[in-house]
């Protein structure tokens, strides 16, 4: 499975390496230090830095959602146009074709790159559920479960195969 995870990293590589500049952004503004801040690596760290684990429920918590809610902004806004062009135009102009296809790819690259590294989800949900107040357990609750259950969803390249039915579904309709 690893390979399958470090194959598809490699072909979504802008949206690995957008979501870790996010990661590396959130560590300096935590004060949190990068261990290895190598984007492209052919392990299970790919398209994630190295560091320290957060110490508060606040820097948990961004770490995992920050990237992953600029990563699916950047992904939205650039797979309208796509889309749009993909359900009611022509195929007749060859340029904008392949550019509407470049601007997919790029929006797909961001999507499946968006969830945090498990371990990263794990220090989230223990910062949260056994450190935090009562606030931030209400506050972040529902995004915390669902980037958690991402994590796992991107581990196993689920994320990367639901993106591709969705591709095929939107060319096949």
């Amino acid at each position: 499975m690893t390979k399958l995870y470090i194959l598809t990293k490699y072909l979504t590589f802008p949206g690995a390496l957008i979501r870790c500049m996010w990661e590396q952004l959130v560590c300096r503004i935590c004060k949190v230090p990068v261990e290895d801040n190598r984007y492209l690596r052919n392990d299970e760290m790919i398209s994630h830095v190295e560091h320290e684990f957060m110490p508060k429920a606040r820097g948990a918590f961004a770490l995992c959602f920050v990237p992953a809610f600029m990563n699916f902004i950047g992904a939205f806004l650039l797979s309208l146009a796509p889309i749009m062009f993909t359900l009611y135009a022509r195929f007749d102009d060859a340029l904008l074709t392949a550019v509407n296809i470049v601007a997919y790819w790029f929006a797909f690259s961001l999507m499946v790159n968006s969830y945090p590294l498990v371990e990263d989800a794990y220090n989230m949900m223990e910062k949260i559920y056994k450190n935090g107040n009562i606030l931030q357990k209400i506050l972040y609750a529902p995004a915390a479960v669902f980037l958690f259950i991402g994590a796992f969803v991107e581990k196993y390249c689920i994320s990367f195969i639901l993106g591709i039915a969705l591709t095929a579904a939107i060319i096949l309709i």
